[in-house]
């Protein structure tokens, strides 16, 4: 099955060192190059201004090696390679972006922080061989995995297929974060061959002791369905109290094979180990809209990417992984009240395409989103609390695929 359905090629004019220079500059970019047919190229760039002009890698840049997920986790920029599964670390260094170290992995599909000095990346398992997940704490400052785990983050999940055969699926996990000496995962059901998604009436989150990384307990919801998607985080948001949102998507152009519940969120509050019962915004069933993944801002309010039931039903239909194409239109931006239980569409923003981990920069109150419409590429930045947008600078690529301050 064809996962990455919008892959784009590189600029030969952009310098291939590990170093590029940066002084002044107010955010380092990941810009994914334009052409949707060919093979993408990724680079490292630096950007002053978010909503002037054209940002482009000519001319500059460190060239990432292939496909890549980023991430910052203090002062280092993550590129983590999805072919080669290789990680490199940059940091900035009197004004340029230099090539810290490396390390290699069997696999890292979520990466979240844990505190200071470490972060956590989990490989998900694939049908076939081992059910397996491997929690991976890794080093910020060595950019070396300092030590793991390699287990199941649920016992089994199984089926019978079309065969009247009996068959395991993979738990695969979407997110995570760590509340005090717990490690709360979330994952979904999956079939990691045939990509069959045959149990979807039920949220999972399991819990591990840190740093121990002992699995404790599976807590359940069957409110709403799984928590995130394959390649489709930010789908658990933190408030300024410490409790957090879990995003059940519901959606079949996520790839889902079937949806049995609406699309909704969960809460645990801080310090607990079980969803809040008195908890329940079903975003489907009271707006219309599906819920991909967002990012929460401050004082009940975050900016989501979201989609239509209809148009959900209308792109699954064509294809059902339609979400992950930058060049599709078919999504909203939307302000989400936590605390109202409301849905506000961002009108400012015009529809646009779907991206594998989704990148939202929260500063000075403001979000900044990457949106593709189909036909040119922009920065937005969304005022959550008017639900108004600004388009901004001019991308020369089809997206970008992370967006970090520097200050």
């Amino acid at each position: 099955m064809m996962l990455l359905l919008a892959i784009i090629s590189g600029l030969s004019a952009c310098t291939t060192d590990d170093e590029v220079d940066t002084a002044g500059a107010n955010y380092v970019m990941s810009l994914r190059t334009q052409n949707a047919n060919d093979e993408s190229a990724d680079y490292y760039i630096t950007v002053d201004d978010l909503l002037n002009g054209e940002i482009s890698a000519v001319g500059q840049g460190v060239e990432l090696i292939g496909w890549n997920y980023n991430a910052k986790f203090g002062d280092t920029y993550f590129a983590f390679g999805y072919d080669l599964n290789e990680c490199i670390g940059y940091k900035l260094q009197d004004g340029e972006l230099i090539s810290q170290g490396k390390f290699v992995f069997e696999r890292i599909d979520v990466m979240e922080p844990l505190d200071n000095d470490y972060f956590l990346g989990i490989g998900a398992p694939w049908g076939g061989g081992s059910y397996d997940c491997n929690l991976q704490v890794v080093s910020i400052d060595d950019i070396a995995i300092d030590h793991n785990a390699e287990h199941p983050i649920y016992e089994s999940f199984h089926y019978v297929d079309s065969l009247d055969q009996s068959v395991q699926l993979n738990a695969w996990p979407t997110g995570a974060y760590l509340d005090n000496d717990k490690l709360f995962v979330s994952f979904y059901p999956l079939h990691g061959t045939s990509w069959q998604t045959p149990n979807t009436d039920t949220a999972y989150v399991s819990v591990f002791s840190y740093p121990e990384l002992d699995y404790i307990k599976t807590i359940k919801d069957d409110r709403t369905g799984p928590i995130g998607y394959y390649g489709g985080s930010p789908v658990i948001l933190e408030n300024e109290g410490g409790d957090h949102f879990f995003v059940s998507t519901g959606c079949k152009a996520c790839g889902f094979t079937q949806v049995t519940k609406s699309s909704g969120i969960l809460k645990v509050n801080a310090g607990e180990t079980e969803f809040d019962p008195n908890y329940y915004f079903d975003v489907e069933g009271k707006t219309g809209y599906k819920v991909l993944s967002g990012t929460y801002v401050g004082n009940g309010l975050a900016v989501a990417r979201v989609i239509s039931t209809q148009l959900d039903d209308q792109a699954s239909a064509v294809n059902m992984w339609a979400t992950f194409s930058e060049v599709t239109p078919i999504l909203n931006a939307a302000v989400i009240d936590l605390n109202a239980e409301t849905l506000t569409i961002v009108e400012d923003v015009p529809l646009h395409g779907g991206q594998y981990k989704t990148p939202y920069l929260v500063e000075n109150g403001k979000v900044y989103i990457s949106v593709n419409t189909g036909t040119d590429a922009h920065v937005y930045e969304v005022d959550p609390a008017s639900a108004t947008a600004t388009k901004g600078a001019k991308l020369i690529g089809n997206q970008f695929q992370a967006l970090f301050a520097t200050k």
